[in-house]
């Protein structure tokens, strides 16, 4: 609980400071009772707690599997383990539910460890080992027992009330009212940060735990990277295609042997001493457990070497996983990692590739951010030109920016993938600049497991899946493709077209999907993203032309 709280507090701290400081200025500068701030406050917490888990329930329906407070009615090896996870961590037995949805994940939520659900997906349940399933389920019932999930309710409240602050300042005529405006803005935004900071904290509280009273941190670094990077049981797909090879003539022998040449290669690392002993044993341990130990190296290769990881790692809830192995490692606990660590350890980029990957974030950095900084140097300091013709050649200027921003996010060609878990070898990958792909596989579950609004679908073949991100530039478009027809492609076979990227996790942004049905899917957010930077150059060079005249 001390490691908890020293991770915690900071953020915890950070959020509270936030809300008093903005709270205190709509008082003094705007006239707002003493009371208003704190009452706001309290009065959105208890509602957001009330509520929160009937909508979460509401949003992701699961089976919830019986109990009679002992142990659950269920003859899968999931309802001992969280039986066993909960009574040694001192809590009743939680709510389970599993989720009919074929991507791996688990999560919980409630308000109190006596009211706490813990859901599981069918696509976990497929994807990982009884060892792995156990470590999860350790971490999950460590956020019951830590409370985190009702801290991240209470916390979560702090952004909105200081958003509301802000729409209460602008509305307001008093001089003072622009100031405390852009306080509370600033203040939102900054709390955004500090809540996805907290998040972090709990997720790495939560893999302590697991660590801790499963003695087997292996075991939930091998499920972190099944889940995190979208690997499959690779031993599985191995002989799978190699019986594919062999039944298709000759040249699918050769192709065979190759494959089976590969996989020896890697076994035989220990006789061939290449590897020290424990790396040797932790690359068998990695196929054993049906993880391809060179995609496994490369996946953390990006999350170690690409700048984008730590940039990235920013502005998501969950830390990167290979930092969260290597926070285990150093942790001292009993049951730290020792064979992934030694993988993660090895997972490091050539000085050559690391420069590659600093000069392509520069580039890259450089090109996402150029066109705004061009439209908020304009628009909100007032830098651009008095004459009709200057403003015509910055609005110009930023509408070409903003395309050549378009096109390297959207290049033309998109080159067929043997294998989707080939893709997290591309060191190359980052969240601005696309590389156009075609994916072939079934369509298993949705982007968030469960969500009934969710969108986004998720293909998997033998080697591993990845989600295809669906995205309209229509309000509402994307939230009624998910109600109304992704269902209708949920174990289909599917050929999908889009841009490969890590965000940082491995994703798809989806330019269009067809089913064997022949039910077909395509998204528009490129093409209107070209047509508004295409529109800002034809309005710039309206304003030229016209200051001419």
């Amino acid at each position: 609980m001390r490691f908890v709280l020293r991770r915690s507090l900071p953020s915890i701290g950070g959020l509270v400071g936030l809300l008093l400081a903005v709270g205190f200025a709509v008082v003094y500068f705007l006239g707002a009772p003493l009371w208003f701030p704190a009452a706001f406050a309290v009065a959105m917490l208890g509602i957001q707690y009330l509520v929160n888990p009937f909508i979460i329930q509401w949003l992701v329906p699961a089976t919830v599997i019986p109990n009679d407070g002992r142990r659950y009615d269920t003859d899968h090896p999931l309802g001992d383990i969280v039986a066993r996870r909960c009574a040694e961590a001192g809590i009743p037995l939680v709510t389970l539910g599993i989720v009919d949805d074929g991507n791996p994940n688990a999560f919980t939520f409630g308000r109190t460890p006596r009211d706490a659900r813990i859901w599981v997906t069918r696509g976990l349940l497929e994807r990982l080992d009884e060892r792995e399933l156990n470590a999860v389920v350790a971490h999950e019932v460590g956020h019951v027992k830590h409370w985190d999930f009702a801290v991240m309710t209470v916390a979560a409240v702090i952004p909105m009330v200081l958003y509301l602050a802000y729409v209460v300042a602008r509305g307001n005529d008093r001089p003072e009212a622009r100031a405390v405006a852009l306080g509370a803005y600033v203040a939102y935004l900054t709390s955004q940060f500090t809540l996805l900071a907290l998040s972090r904290a709990r997720e790495t509280a939560a893999d302590h735990w697991s660590c801790r009273s499963t003695g087997d941190g292996d075991a939930l670094a091998s499920a972190l990277i099944k889940i995190a990077y979208g690997m499959g049981q690779a031993s599985a797909a191995r002989k799978d295609e190699a019986h594919t090879l062999i039944a298709s003539g000759k040249q699918g022998r050769k192709e065979a042997a190759k494959l089976a040449a590969r996989t020896r290669r890697a076994q035989s690392m220990r006789a061939m001493g290449i590897f020290e002993p424990r790396s040797a044993e932790a690359m068998q341990a990695a196929i054993a457990q049906g993880i391809d130990p060179d995609r496994a190296l490369a996946a953390m290769r990006w999350d170690l070497a690409n700048p984008w990881g730590a940039t990235l790692e920013k502005l998501s809830s969950h830390p990167l996983v290979a930092r969260r192995i290597l926070d285990l490692e150093q942790s001292g606990l009993p049951g730290a990692p020792r064979q992934w660590s030694v993988l993660r350890s090895m997972a490091g980029a050539s000085e050559e590739q690391a420069f590659d990957a600093r000069a392509r974030f520069a580039r890259e950095l450089a090109i996402a951010v150029a066109p705004w900084i061009l439209v908020i140097a304009g628009v909100v300091f007032g830098a651009l030109p008095d004459s009709q013709f200057g403003m015509g050649l910055a609005v110009a200027a930023a509408g070409a920016l903003f395309f050549v921003k378009q096109h390297v996010r959207y290049p033309g060609d998109h080159h067929p993938v043997d294998e989707v878990a080939g893709l997290l070898e591309r060191l190359d990958a980052g969240p601005v600049a696309g590389i156009g792909v075609t994916v072939k596989g079934q369509v298993v579950g949705r982007g968030m497991p469960g969500y009934v609004l969710s969108p986004d679908l998720v293909v998997a073949d033998p080697s591993g899946f990845v989600p295809l991100l669906y995205r309209q530039p229509f309000p509402f478009a994307a939230e009624w493709f998910g109600l109304f027809r992704a269902e209708a492609f949920q174990g289909q076979e599917v050929e999908a077209r889009g841009w490969y990227r890590r965000l940082p996790g491995p994703v798809i942004e989806l330019r269009d999907v067809r089913a064997a049905d022949g039910r077909r899917a395509r998204s528009w957010e490129w093409v209107a993203r070209y047509a508004a930077a295409a529109l800002l150059v034809v309005a710039g060079v309206a304003l030229m032309l016209v200051g001419l005249v």
